[in-house]
């Protein structure tokens, strides 16, 4: 049987028996190591796939690798302590390739006052792959996606389709991610989801880990300028968050409500007629 065409979820299953408990449901761990809560998540990104040097600068590549990595720390309202820092690259690489990558993950890390603790280097034939592993700490459990109940709202921080315009139009895209905006919405008591490979994508992930359907009401999701319907719907690699949760919690964070969450597990996207539902490695 080949890989492709299990999708990640279908592959997620495959493995599922191998893991710990609990493992596997949301894109991050959260671990209780005896006084708070250990968020620590990993994220691999391959040339030609995530990144494109004819495009990118080093340092854009670096930056935005950071940044999507730490989407999901976000996602469970922790602030980022630390990060470890893999990479494989050609012999072909010039020693500026991989200072100015490490120097765009410099700047986003002092941004936030986490440290880049340290990591590995191997050789490839090609293409270069970064792997980062992120964490921070909660003093909370935050809400898991098996944990969202029938009859929730969901609502999502900002306009998406940004990263689609910036593919689109070859413009390097320095997200920022929110950290304490997901601090303040983890605090509310809502279950949090980065949008790294779209909306609907995302919400098909909640679905898959707590046997909750949703129905998303295309016409309320905000678009960034010059984003297409379709591309707000299933553009990955976003800075903002979707959320779900009580619906006088979403309407108190100030969300913009763009769904519901139903008995019946699937998700329904009402008001646009959908080529794909988001971004999958091996659909």
């Amino acid at each position: 049987m080949s890989l492709r065409g299990l999708g990640e979820l279908g592959l997620l299953e495959r493995i599922r028996p191998y893991l710990g408990p609990g493992a596997g449901g949301d894109d991050a761990a959260v671990i209780h190591d005896g006084h708070r809560f250990l968020v620590a998540s990993v994220d691999m990104f391959v040339e030609g796939v995530h990144f494109d040097f004819a495009w990118e600068s080093p340092a854009d590549v670096g930056w935005r690798a950071l940044a999507l990595a730490l989407g999901d720390l976000a996602a469970k309202g922790a602030r980022p302590e630390w990060a470890l820092v893999s990479v494989a690259m050609p012999h072909g690489w010039e020693v500026d390739r991989l200072t100015g990558v490490y120097e765009g993950m410099h700047w986003l890390a002092a941004h936030f006052g986490m440290t880049i603790a340290g990591g590995d280097m191997s050789s490839t034939a090609g293409p270069a792959v970064l792997s980062l592993t992120v964490a921070g700490h909660v003093d909370h459990r935050p809400l898991a996606r098996a944990d969202i109940k029938p009859g929730w709202t969901v609502g999502v921080t900002g306009p998406l389709g940004a990263a689609a315009v910036a593919l689109r139009e070859r413009k390097a895209w320095r997200l920022l991610p929110l950290i304490e905006e997901g601090v303040r919405l983890n605090r509310l008591g809502l279950a949090c989801g980065d949008i790294s490979d779209g909306l609907v994508r995302e919400m098909e992930k909640f679905s898959a880990m707590s046997e909750v359907g949703c129905i998303l009401e295309a016409a309320s999701v905000p678009r960034a300028q010059g984003a297409e319907l379709e591309e707000a719907l299933t553009s990955g690699e976003e800075a903002e968050l979707v959320c779900i949760g009580p619906d006088e919690a979403i309407r108190e964070a100030g969300l913009e409500v763009v769904g519901r969450t139903t008995e019946e597990a699937e998700v329904i996207v009402v008001g646009s007629e959908l080529e794909t539902t988001g971004y999958d490695h091996f659909a």
